[in-house]
């Protein structure tokens, strides 16, 4: 099939235009103009198309000659600065991409929201796809990550051949940018502190991410959420530090003891006002992914092997 990929040089869509170049299906991907190409450079049977998301007439033609859509770009900051050209992308560029794909008679959409879109049980299980949205101060990001999906299971509602996923934090080779994930691994490396939820945070590889949104392509029901994880991905902050310890093979730090200014800091921290853009932290993003993977057969590989190529990929590029 021929197939159009938004945001195929990312982390995500450059694994994921691998696997479907290997099925050989025909990839096409949109990409901005003078953005890193890295992962392009060993994917020579990527057609690429520049252009601009919020700008339809340097995309239209090229996806208009496809079947299938996944829709992967999207952008991410927390600088109030940027914070409007984030939500043009995640939500406008979001219905137009849609609405011409659905113009065009594409056969099925797969759109990529995130883990931070579903909701926190409140006795502590595992959130599935059904656990309503809840978060009490949502980030500018979710918030519009939110939007977008929104206006996707509305077009599903109305018949279109569109299914959702929710990647959770992905763990793997190419992250360059980083992602917020990868950020956490490289802060492990250089021996920098990094955030972690309390409540643990679901760990996948991303070639599985990639294998399981080829599935939802392939056999996912349109209207339907899908959370892309790992049976065994749900790991506690210290043992996620536990895997990059035996991935890495550096020792597992030892908690410092807070000085009494750190502690200071930390009785004062409730007391200031929280940022509406970079929102409140969720205490948890940990999840059941039983749904993609008993409907979908999405793949479990081994964590540790993942971690392993991921820390080999960042020593390589230099950025460890």
């Amino acid at each position: 099939m021929r197939i159009f990929i938004t945001g195929v040089n990312s982390f995500l869509g450059a694994h994921l235009a691998r696997q479907l170049l290997a099925q050989g299906h025909q990839v096409r991907g949109l990409l901005r103009a003078g953005s890193n190409d890295v992962l392009l450079q060993k994917l020579p049977g990527v057609e690429r198309v520049v252009g601009d998301l919020l700008q339809p007439e340097t995309w239209r033609r090229a996806l208009a000659e496809c079947d299938v859509l996944f829709h992967v770009a999207a952008s991410y900051t927390h600088d109030p600065a940027h914070i409007p050209h984030m939500e043009a992308v995640n939500i406008e560029g979001t219905r137009l991409v849609l609405e011409a794909a659905l113009e065009a008679g594409v056969t099925r959409i797969v759109h990529t929201s995130t883990i931070g879109t579903i909701g926190q049980s409140e006795d502590g299980s595992l959130a599935t796809e059904e656990t309503p949205f809840n978060l009490p101060n949502p980030s500018a990001y979710v918030l519009s990550k939110r939007a977008g999906e929104t206006i996707a299971l509305a077009l599903a509602g109305r018949g279109a051949p569109i299914v959702v996923v929710h990647p959770t934090a992905m763990l793997g080779p190419g992250d360059w940018r980083p992602t917020a994930s990868g950020q956490k691994v490289l802060a492990f490396l250089h021996d920098r502190p990094f955030s972690y939820p309390p409540g643990g945070i679901n760990w996948v590889p991303v070639e599985d991410v990639a294998a399981g949104m080829i599935l939802a392509m392939e056999r996912g029901t349109p209207g339907r959420r899908y959370i892309l994880g790992h049976r065994e991905g749900n790991l506690s902050r210290q043992a996620f530090i536990d895997l990059l310890a035996r991935a890495s093979g550096k020792p597992v730090p030892r908690p410092a003891r807070p000085s009494w200014k750190g502690r200071l800091r930390g009785w004062l921290k409730p007391l200031r006002p929280t940022s509406s853009v970079q929102g409140t932290a969720p205490q948890r993003l940990t999840c059941d992914p039983a749904r993609a993977i008993e409907e979908l057969g999405m793949p479990q590989s081994d964590l540790l092997a993942a971690a392993r190529r991921a820390i080999a990929w960042y020593r390589k590029m230099g950025m460890w």
